[in-house]
């Protein structure tokens, strides 16, 4: 059997902060993905600058698809990234939205051809994001202090907080598995 090859794209729109933020949860991963995607809604200077110092850091594997800024347009560029990616499984991650560790290696792990897979995700209170740090702010700290809003959504689940499903309705992107093939099926 092929092992799974999986393609996470990661949507972003002028948040270079936040996107940093995520690009760190990314290097932690357990599982790493094959390839790494930015879908950039016309992010200016500073987005550029940071995608390219992490390109050297995520093993060469990172690639950025950018369109000139003319309103929201994030599906468009989600759609022209998706073009872009070779993996049988996507992953799509929003650009504020820090990874778990293992949260690669869950999706992978979860993969069904036939299902996509969504998990949830939870807020750091506005006036505590400065401080967060991948891997170094306690999580549970966080929840019981409330820095986080939705905090149940910060503890890592498995199998209990995904949605593993086959219809089109419901579907929220900010953390969401699919297989290519089903994607191919779905929109032909």
């Amino acid at each position: 059997m092929q092992p799974l090859r999986l393609s996470l794209i990661i949507n972003t729109s002028e948040r270079p902060a936040a996107l940093d933020l995520v690009l760190q949860g990314v290097q932690r991963q357990t599982r790493t993905a094959d390839e790494i995607w930015i879908a950039d809604d016309g992010s200016g200077e500073s987005t550029r600058a940071l995608i390219q110092s992490w390109q050297g850091r995520l093993g060469g594997n990172l690639g950025h698809v950018w369109h000139e800024k003319k309103g929201f347009r994030r599906s468009v560029i989600l759609n022209k990234t998706l073009a872009r990616t070779t993996g049988d499984y996507i992953v799509f991650l929003d650009g504020d939205c820090v990874p778990h560790r293992r949260f690669i290696a869950d999706h992978a792990r979860l993969a069904e051809p036939g299902y996509w897979v969504q998990g949830r995700r939870c807020f750091v209170k506005e006036q505590w994001v400065e401080r967060f740090r991948p891997g170094r702010t306690p999580v549970w700290i966080w929840i019981a202090a409330g820095r986080i809003s939705g905090g149940a959504k910060a503890v890592r689940y498995p199998r209990a907080a995904v949605r593993r499903d086959t219809r089109l309705e419901g579907i929220l992107g900010c953390n969401l598995g699919f297989w290519r093939q089903d994607l191919i099926r779905a929109i032909a």
